[in-house]
């Protein structure tokens, strides 16, 4: 296989977000613009303080009012566009990565059988509330905290000094309040997720608790686990708040060196009233922001978490490119040395399985289970990534395709079959704007439509998950939703099961309906003698991805031939 076809989608890239170096440097010009238009509030202040008060000189005043009130409006103009530029980051970037990531939390849980992949929408949440939240901003006022230490040292050197010293005590004592909670942080909420997690899933099944007596112990063990988190979390709000305290003594001896500093030199006559009124405030601008940088640290660490996750996600499970299709296969479905073999396994899943089957093909699938076949499904779906090897429908490749244009071709029934929220109406139409009479006419195809037409509200019913569908009519609902718009490609795994016999008869009626248009259907089973007679080929499935390909022989119900003694 070439490496144009399994070379991995992009990773997640920030430019694509709308973060470029025009971007950043948009950004960073508003922090320091923002900071210059205060620090000339701060210095005009000085000027006032020092100069036009002595003078009385009410039209300086109102001058210097006016002035002020200009840089105040300035400074909150440039901070208000900075935040809404980093908000519209955050906006877009869940906007573009949502749907994405959703799809590759669904493509992960296919290709590995599990939900895990799901917790990607979790981390978009993060790393958008990173992006829109005040960590960033918080980064970016270290530009002002170095702009105000330069102004103390302009003023005064000593002044520099006792700022300077004031930035390393900040940032010692952050450092020290990170590593003092980090892993007391950690276990916390470790500990408030495990326990949350313990009653959801106890109470995923509320009919049992109650029924059997368990509410008490499944009550009294989780109260337990929960006191021990709040426990956990009350001992790091305490260490947290003790070294807060410490800080605040510190953050006011600080401000307390600066007044002292700044009346020695008025009292040596080299300051002014205004001038330590403008250092006082310069301090607090220089030292704020590494105060401030260690409790947002935690931000940074998960948000670069998060990231890599995401990054990981999409490039293992994201959507991968479009092929054009195949101008000179012909019009049917080729399984082309189809393999697939996961790591770590010693044997195949499936290993070079070859079909071309022409318009109107009907074949049944068979083997023990554990063998394969909703694995090959999947290949065939294209919801998984062949190994080697590649699945044509018409030409067009099934994993490397538009997937809103290919799936509209293909009509998919599941063992479990799930209804999304909604009505009937738009499960079969696969959404709400289907023509009504392209539903019915899948409803009447299925031999759902008299069902449908017994419900409480007919096509208008709910049927999510709340809905209290039975079994049965959820899969005739499923079946009637493949069958809709007349698919090309209609896959059944194991349709029969929990149907009585008018049911399984329209399962087989429709496969003689899409066989009769030129359609191509798989079927799935374990119980070959419902369609002996309604389909071409048997295609059984071995250990280690063995295969063979069999003709059905109708006659075989009645003989007892190959077929009915199979699996």
């Amino acid at each position: 296989m070439s490496a144009a076809r399994t070379s991995p989608p992009m990773g997640l890239r920030l430019r694509d977000f709308g973060v470029t170096p025009v971007f950043a440097s948009t950004v960073v010009a508003l922090t320091v613009a923002g900071q210059l238009s205060m620090f000339g509030f701060i210095l005009l202040l000085m000027h006032i303080s020092d100069g036009v008060v002595d003078t009385r000189n009410s039209d300086t005043l109102i001058a210097f009012a006016m002035l002020f009130t200009l840089v105040v409006v300035f400074s909150a103009a440039y901070d208000h566009l900075r935040s809404a530029m980093l908000g519209a980051v955050a906006e877009r970037f869940g906007m573009r990565l949502q749907a994405q990531a959703l799809q590759a939390a669904i493509r992960n849980a296919v290709r590995t059988d599990s939900g895990e992949g799901l917790s990607v929408l979790e981390d978009i949440n993060q790393f958008r509330r990173f992006l829109g939240g005040s960590a960033i901003t918080a980064f970016l006022d270290l530009i002002t905290a170095g702009m105000a230490l330069g102004m103390l040292f302009y003023i005064d050197t000593g002044l520099g000094l006792i700022g300077l010293a004031g930035i390393v005590l900040a940032t010692l004592l952050g450092l020290v309040m990170y590593r003092a909670t980090r892993e007391l942080v950690q276990t916390s909420r470790a500990k408030s997720r495990d326990t949350s997690g313990e009653l959801s899933g106890q109470l995923v099944h509320p009919d049992l608790v109650r029924g059997i007596g368990l509410l008490p112990a499944t009550m009294f063990r989780w109260q337990a686990r929960y006191g021990n988190s709040l426990d956990s979390l009350d001992a790091t709000h305490r260490r947290v708040n003790a070294i807060q305290g410490l800080e605040s003594v510190i953050t006011e001896a600080f401000g307390l060196a600066v007044k002292v500093y700044a009346c020695y030199l008025i009292f040596i006559h080299v300051g002014s009233l205004g001038m330590m009124l403008a250092a006082y405030m310069f301090s607090n601008s220089a030292v704020h922001p590494f105060s401030t940088l260690f409790r947002t640290w935690d931000s940074w660490a998960f948000a670069l978490q998060a990231w890599r996750r995401l990054q990981q996600v999409l490039r293992q499970d994201g959507a991968p490119r479009v092929l054009p299709p195949d101008p000179e296969a012909p019009r049917s479905l080729l399984l082309e040395d189809v393999t697939f073999w996961p790591t770590g396994r010693e044997k195949p899943v499936v290993a070079g399985v070859t079909l071309r089957l022409p318009p109107g093909t009907a074949v049944v699938i068979q083997g023990p289970n554990g063998v394969g076949k909703s694995t090959l499904l999947r290949l065939t779906l294209g919801l998984l990534a062949p190994t080697s090897g590649r699945v044509l429908l018409d030409g067009q490749d099934t994993h490397f395709c538009d997937r809103a244009e290919l799936g509209a071709r293909i009509g998919y029934l599941p063992q479990d079959v799930q209804m999304l929220d909604g009505t009937v109406f738009d499960n079969i139409g696969r959404g709400p704007d289907a023509a009504a009479a392209d539903v019915v006419a899948a409803a009447r195809m299925a031999g759902a439509h008299e069902l449908i037409g017994r419900l409480p509200l007919g096509y208008q019913t709910p049927a999510g998950a709340t809905s209290g569908l039975s079994a049965g009519q959820r899969r005739m609902i499923g079946l009637a939703r493949a069958l809709y718009r007349e698919p090309g490609l209609l896959i059944l795994d194991e349709p029969e099961v929990g149907l009585d016999g008018m049911a399984r008869a329209a399962m087989r009626g429709a496969v003689q309906t899409t066989r009769a248009r030129g359609g191509v259907v798989l079927v799935v089973t374990h119980e070959p003698r419902t369609w002996l007679d309604v389909t071409d080929l048997c295609l059984l499935l071995g250990p280690g991805g063995t295969w063979q390909v069999q003709p059905v022989d109708p006659q075989a119900e009645q003989t007892g031939g190959r077929l009915a003694a199979v699996g």
